[in-house]
């Protein structure tokens, strides 16, 4: 009717066009994650992945395992298995069964790998060593506080037997989710720069997906550059009790450790009731910025500059902020950023110190913590992003 068509078109003329059909398909199949490289030069990377898949076909882990066997030694491994002569598979057989008998004091499964014969042994260790997998570290697993939401770190399973770098951007999200690095398993004789115990090595993937067993829901949704921020709101979701991050607590750190997954599903099941704090850790205890040094407990941090020997407390402005910090000593500005957590700013204050090192002057400044928890960072770095599609 008239009527009908004349409402339809004021509507329409009022309104923005509805998206083509291409975009509300786009709109819906897709979703973002990101690439954090271990170089921290380098910009994290926006991408897209199609996740009409779901979790039997997932993009992001398939991207994950693609990537991370391209850039190891495994495509070598294998082929040096299948090219290998009947002699060459007998001593690799032989040498499996050996570490296997070594480790039959801790394996039950022992016994059963040294009955096995030679081609049995080589099909396992084509399998351990030489396929495309990854490492996969539970950040958060998905509760009812935050909405059923897990989100995953994808690195090399052998990054600190490849030697990788320390990757500091993804190992503050790890601290930023609650995590304590300090106790997790790493070999001894590994030294990998100033990465700690349980840091992330090398190039790393995030996302994100909505896991409800319940609902009988598992779908990939959006992380982006801005949860890709250790300040971002997910992160103090996750410290908070059942909030899905680790509080430091319950679940010891082998086999079931709190970044596996089902350590970290028991804890925050454990966790759920009132009263139960978090913990971070003390990774981050102290460290080195432009032009100043840095320490922190779960009470304060304190940054100490050195300054001229005749500087005076009025040539001083210190701006505290709730997130924010500006340092100005004569007219000169010595930092001003984005802190790694919330600020007492009634507890802040500032001295002027003889140097720790016995000569000179050290400007010390105290930030009082609102919040008792390890912040992953002091100020904040800048994000650069790329976006791929």
């Amino acid at each position: 009717p008239p009527s009908i068509r004349h409402r339809l078109s004021s509507s329409s003329s009022s309104s923005s066009p509805l998206p083509s059909i291409s975009q509300q398909i786009h709109h819906h199949i897709m979703f973002k994650y990101v690439f954090i490289p271990a170089d921290n030069s380098k910009p994290i990377e926006v991408r897209e992945g199609d996740k009409s898949g779901g979790l039997g076909d997932d993009v992001l882990s398939k991207e994950a395992k693609a990537y991370f066997y391209a850039s190891s030694d495994k495509g070598a491994r294998a082929a040096a298995l299948n090219n290998a002569t009947p002699e060459q598979r007998k001593v690799l057989a032989d040498q499996l069964r050996d570490e296997v008998r070594a480790a039959s004091a801790t394996s039950p499964y022992a016994g059963q790998m040294a009955a096995m014969n030679d081609d049995a042994l080589i099909d396992i260790m084509r399998t351990t060593h030489t396929s495309a997998t990854c490492e996969i570290t539970a950040l958060t697993v998905p509760t009812a506080i935050n909405q059923q939401r897990a989100v995953s770190l994808y690195s090399a399973d052998d990054a600190r037997n490849q030697n990788l770098p320390y990757n500091r951007r993804a190992t503050e999200l790890l601290v930023a989710c609650g995590h304590n690095i300090t106790t997790e398993h790493s070999p001894s004789n590994m030294s990998i720069g100033s990465a700690p115990p349980g840091g992330i090595c090398g190039d790393a993937f995030v996302g994100r997906c909505h896991d409800d067993e319940i609902a009988d829901i598992w779908e990939r949704v959006d992380f982006t550059i801005d949860d890709a921020n250790p300040r971002a709101e997910w992160c103090d979701v996750a410290r908070r009790p059942g909030g899905g991050g680790s509080s430091g607590g319950g679940a010891s750190s082998g086999g079931g450790g709190p970044r596996s997954l089902s350590g970290l599903m028991n804890q925050n099941a454990i966790t759920a009731g009132p009263g139960a704090g978090a913990n971070a850790g003390n990774s981050f205890a102290e460290g080195k910025g432009d032009g100043y040094t840095w320490s922190q407990n779960d009470e304060e941090v304190e940054l100490r500059f050195p300054v001229s020997s005749g500087t005076k407390a009025k040539y001083v402005k210190v701006n505290f902020g709730r997130s924010k910090l500006k340092v100005t000593v004569a007219g000169q500005t010595l930092l001003n950023g984005s802190l790694g957590g919330v600020v007492a700013v009634d507890d802040s204050t500032f001295t002027i110190e003889d140097a720790n090192s016995g000569t000179g002057k050290e400007l010390c400044v105290t930030l009082g913590k609102k919040e008792g928890n390890t912040w992953p960072f002091v100020i904040q770095s800048e994000l650069p992003t790329t976006t791929i599609s």
